[in-house]
């Protein structure tokens, strides 16, 4: 299997400083989209970064694992989950394939990322993470959601893997934005007094499951943002 820390990564929020960015919280996960920088991740993402702060992507495996790198531009999609964003080409680990597949339900996917580990020794530290499932959902519409279309996945996406791409074997499918859950009652007991009901007790199961952006209705948008060029943002 790839190494697939050289392909998704760690986004921050920091304070510039003079030859130095002090790195205050973690985002969420961005992707490679080309050689030249560009990446993708969610919108909301990208939103989260205060006015005085930067983003930038953390880099968790090679020889320099506390180099960091600016992001110097993003745009996000006006209706969807969704942003591009630009980086020096020389952080470029690697870029995904693309999966050219059918999408069904029952479909094999995985997803890596990273959730949040907090500050030691102040050095910003996060767990990586892989997950598998299927699909278990697809519709071509969204729903009211902020995507184009539907991708339900039988796992939770945790929290801090907004942004990550959603694969099948080590090839990018979609993107995962977030969750939605289903509740399913467990147990109900009502109890009452002289035939008058007093109070009813009442269980449910939460079951989440991650939902994501289907890549191929995101490429007009990547391509309008220069993806694939030297150009774009």
């Amino acid at each position: 299997m790839l190494l697939l820390d050289k392909y998704i990564f760690p986004l921050f929020s920091g304070v510039l400083e003079p030859e130095l960015v002090r790195i205050q919280r973690y985002l969420g996960c961005g992707f490679w989209l080309d050689e030249f920088g560009h990446f993708a991740t969610c919108r909301h993402v990208l939103e989260a970064v205060e006015e005085t702060q930067v983003a930038v992507i953390g880099q968790v495996s090679g020889p320099h694992t506390d180099y960091i790198y600016p992001v110097k531009a993003s745009v996000s999609h006006s209706r969807y989950d969704v942003a591009v964003g630009r980086a020096p080409a020389s952080a470029v680990g690697g870029v995904l394939k693309a999966y050219t597949g059918p999408v069904g339900l029952g479909l094999d996917v995985q997803a890596f990322g990273y959730t949040d580990s907090g500050k030691q020794a102040g050095n910003y530290q996060v767990d990586p993470r892989l997950l598998r499932g299927h699909t278990s959902r697809v519709a071509d519409e969204s729903f009211g959601l902020p995507s184009p279309s539907l991708v339900e996945v039988s796992f939770g996406s945790p929290s801090g893997f907004s942004g990550t791409p959603l694969l099948v074997n080590t090839e990018v499918v979609g993107m995962l934005y977030s969750n939605i859950d289903s509740r399913l009652e467990a147990y109900s007991i009502q109890e009452t007094i002289d035939g008058t009901a007093e109070y009813r007790e009442t269980a449910y199961r939460i079951y989440e499951y991650g939902i994501a952006h289907r890549l191929a209705d995101l490429q007009d948008f990547f391509k309008e943002c220069g993806v694939g060029t030297d150009g774009g943002i």
